[in-house]
Formats: C-alpha cells, structure tokens, sequence
C-alpha cells in the first residue's frame, strides 16, 4: 500500500434487530490518518421507539438519558462530512454499516463507503485464536482493555486493533480486502497491479485512454474502486472488446462524486467518446432553480467545492480554502463553466432535497 488511507472506525449500539430496521441509540466514530488516531466523535441519539430492558442492560443506556440527545437526522451531516473520503472501518461491519446507512437514507444522505470489516482481517492477520470478539482480540493480543457496548469505547478498540494489525505485517490483507476480492482481467497497456494500487480513493471522473484518446469516462466516488470493477468484469462493462485497446487510466479528482458527474456530463456535452453510451436526457421536474451557491467537499483537508446557479442554470463550479474565508466575486472570478446543457440540473436538484446540504442564495445583481 503506497499510501496510507483514511480511515474512519465506526460502532454504533441500536434497539436490537436487523441493521435495516434498528435505531441508532449511540454513535461513536474513531478518524484514523497515517495510522494515527486524529479525532473522536460520540453521541447519543434519542429515537422514536422504546428500549428494551434487554438492550438497557446491555449497554448501560436508558430513555432518560436519551430524552436531551439529538435525533440522528440533527447529527447526520456532520458524520455525513466526517466520513466523506473515508473507508468505513467496524468490527463485523456488515451490522454497524447496515444500521448507519439505514439513518442515513432516512436523512435524505447518500451513503455507499469503502468498507473495512476487523473481524474479517483478524482472522487473516492473526490465524488460529480461540475467538474473535473485540474483547478476546484485545485481551489476547494485550491491546488497552476498554468499556464494551459503549459505541466510543469499542470504535477506540477496532481503531487500535486496525493499527496493530498493519504494525504485524497486514498491509497485504488490508488492501486484499478493500479489494474486494476484485482482480483485474486485464490491465492497461505497461501497467500492473501495483499501479493500480497508486490510483485515488478519492471521488472524480475516470478516464480510460487509448492509443489516439479518451475511449470512455465515468463519475466514481471512489476511483480506485471504479477501475476495479470495469478491469474485473468484461463480460458487462463498458470496456468490453478493449482489452488490448487500452493504453493509460487517468482521474480527476473532484471531492464529491456530484460534482463529478456535474463535470462529465458537461465534457460529454460537448464530445462523445467512443464507449460511453448515448444516454436520453433526463427530463427535469420542479419549480426553477434559485440563484444560489451549493457547497461541496472539497479535494482534501480544508479545501471546499463550490457550485453555482444563476438563471435557473447550473453554470460551473470553483474551488475555495475555508480558512481563508471567501467573496462570492472571488468565486466567480475562478469560476470553471460548464458546458450548458439541460441535463445538469436534473442531476443537482436530487442532492438540493436531502438534508445537510449547504447553499447560499445569490442576490439577484450578481452577475456572470
């Protein structure tokens, strides 16, 4: 692995039952960078619905104390841009992911991260022992004992057991398993799998280049993940019939896959490559857009995107560093057009109706 990803390791306690249908009642989130824990999030998240004794007695949680905590939908889109770029880390991830994007979908937010499960790369780090609870993982690897069926307490655990098992030589397993199992069937002309390695996790558009240009070109939110699947599977990708056609992959990195498919479908505007299919365009429903800035993760720490609409058309987009405050002229001023075509604002106005997006209406002088 060239470079370390980022991580964010995740438990939740909820009302029991399956992750779809359960309640999130206590959320605790563990940011991992460089192999370091950067930052703790924990909260208590009042539900609709009533706890079992069961579930009391389990985690220590009662109603009383969740009578003053927020409900899930006031916390959302701060987990929502603490998990933006981040591979989702649980141990058994498959319940913690499924209880988190279940909230998440109720809150109007897209959710589909790379996933990490910790119980899956301990079994592969650390062959042979008795069991694979978080807590006989900790006491058997003499890891800090911890507060279990405490969200906070258990995501400290699985951080702490993620970073020990990369210092015990599982940088191979980890990435086999954000693989995914996927191998490519093919590569590119001159390229390997560790180039393939060296390829983003970040959001952009994925270009595959051939002898004499761009052959096709995808938004993915997670580029890395994208060229895997397209270089696996030739019976059902785009790229069929290309094996020996394909010469380079490229990305661009744009912070938010909504701003990448924004950006392709404005490049596609105004050029069709050979592979991407002619799609009818999508016809949009809805009063007129406002004038307004719609503000977008950026492309790392402190950098934000910025989307503008002026006389209900989606016109480009900017990039700005937060700290460094901003003007909306200076936004305008650096402002990339988009190629106008009618298809971009059936694409924004899905993400202008969920909760947690930002937007700054646009007083009516400003100009172009």
């Amino acid at each position: 692995m060239n470079s370390a990803p980022h991580f964010a390791v995740v438990d939740v306690e909820t009302t029991g039952g399956k992750p779809e249908y359960a309640r999130i009642i206590e959320i605790g989130m563990v940011l991992v960078d460089d192999w370091k824990i950067t930052q703790k999030f924990d909260s208590l998240v009042k539900v609709p619905v009533e706890l079992s004794p069961f579930i009391q007695n389990l985690t220590g949680i009662t109603p009383k104390m969740l009578c003053n905590a927020p409900e899930f939908d006031e916390i959302a889109p701060q987990i929502d841009a603490m998990l933006e770029g981040r591979i989702f880390v649980a141990h058994n991830v498959a319940s913690d992911y499924g209880a988190v994007r279940a909230e998440m979908k109720r809150s109007g937010l897209d959710f589909s991260p790379e996933k990490l499960c910790t119980v899956k790369l301990s079994r592969r780090v650390f062959p042979g022992l008795p069991k694979y609870s978080l807590h006989e993982l900790t006491m058997e690897l003499g890891l800090p004992d911890f507060g279990q069926h405490r969200a906070l307490n258990d995501a400290v655990a699985a951080a702490n057991l993620l970073i020990f098992a990369k210092e015990r030589g599982g940088l191979s397993q980890i990435e086999e398993l954000l693989r995914g199992g996927k191998r490519p069937v093919f590569y590119p002309k001159g390229w390997n799998d560790a180039m393939i390695m060296k390829l983003p996790r970040t959001p952009g558009i994925v270009y595959f280049v051939g002898k004499d240009g761009i052959l096709y070109a995808t938004a993915a939110r997670n580029a890395r993940t994208r060229v895997l699947e397209l270089l696996s599977n030739t019976r059902r990708s785009p790229l069929k019939g290309l094996t020996d056609g394909i010469y380079d992959v490229r990305v661009k990195e744009l912070g938010s896959e909504l701003l990448a498919k924004l950006c392709l479908e404005s490049e596609l505007a105004k050029k069709r490559f050979p592979c991407n299919a002619v799609v009818q365009k999508k016809s949009d429903v809805g009063a007129p857009l406002p004038d307004m800035a719609v503000f977008l993760p950026g492309r790392f720490m402190g950098d934000r995107g910025v989307v503008i609409v002026q006389n209900a058309k989606v016109q480009g987009y900017a990039f700005l560093q937060e700290d460094n405050g901003y003007r909306l002229s200076d936004i305008l001023e650096r402002m990339v057009p988009f190629t106008q075509t009618d298809n971009l604002v059936p694409i924004l106005r899905p993400a202008l109706q969920r909760s947690g997006v930002r937007v700054q209406f646009l007083p009516k002088r400003a100009e172009l």
